[in-house]
């Protein structure tokens, strides 16, 4: 049943429809916002991270058809840092600390003056101005019913939160005087753009 190839062919075609013909399908327009603790056991409210689950569909095309191939483009180009370590093929956590510690080590041996940045781009997900990602994706060759379809997706999401009675019945969304920004946390394209 899992092998059958009608339905990968039917599953493939209902996650890459929208992207050929420029629309977003109202499925892709909930938005669940859940908040997890960043520390186990700390639950005050400036210290949850708010997570964005989004219709698996949606978030399983966009890891397929456009993460993916950014990766290889951001990495074939030489568009990132060496020192950039989050999101990219062949690069561990692990190695981001030995490489950190061992450049405290040789500059403590050295006994010379060091200065040390360290960026965390905190909540940079949902920050991105949607028409200017949109514009890069044109301009690394995106078709364009891709960036409408992906434009529209982002413009008309609807935004609810889980309650301990359920998903709430009342949602926000992006308008004119409440603009919201980027992908959101936990989108799969969102390291790459």
């Amino acid at each position: 049943m899992l092998d059958d190839p009608t339905l990968t062919e039917l599953h493939a075609t209902k996650m890459t429809l929208p992207y050929r013909n420029g629309f977003s399908p109202r499925s892709w327009q909930k938005v669940v916002n859940i908040m997890l603790e960043k520390q186990l056991g700390i639950s005050w409210i400036h210290r949850l991270h708010i997570m964005a689950l989004m219709e698996s569909d949606f978030s399983h095309a966009n890891r397929i058809l456009f993460g993916r191939q950014l990766a290889f483009k951001i990495e074939d180009n030489n568009f990132v840092s060496d020192m950039q370590y989050g999101s990219r093929p062949g690069k561990k956590c692990i190695s981001a600390i030995l490489h950190k510690l061992l450049t405290y080590i040789i500059a403590m041996h050295k006994k010379g003056t060091a200065a040390f940045i360290e960026n965390d781009a905190v909540g940079c997900y949902d920050q991105m101005v949607s028409n200017i990602l949109l514009l890069c994706l044109r301009r690394l060759g995106m078709p364009v019913t891709a960036t409408q379809s992906l434009g529209e997706t982002w413009n008309q999401a609807q935004h609810f939160i889980p309650t301990q009675y359920g998903i709430s019945e009342e949602s926000y969304c992006n308008t004119s005087e409440f603009l919201l920004f980027g992908p959101g946390q936990g989108s799969t394209i969102g390291p790459f753009l």
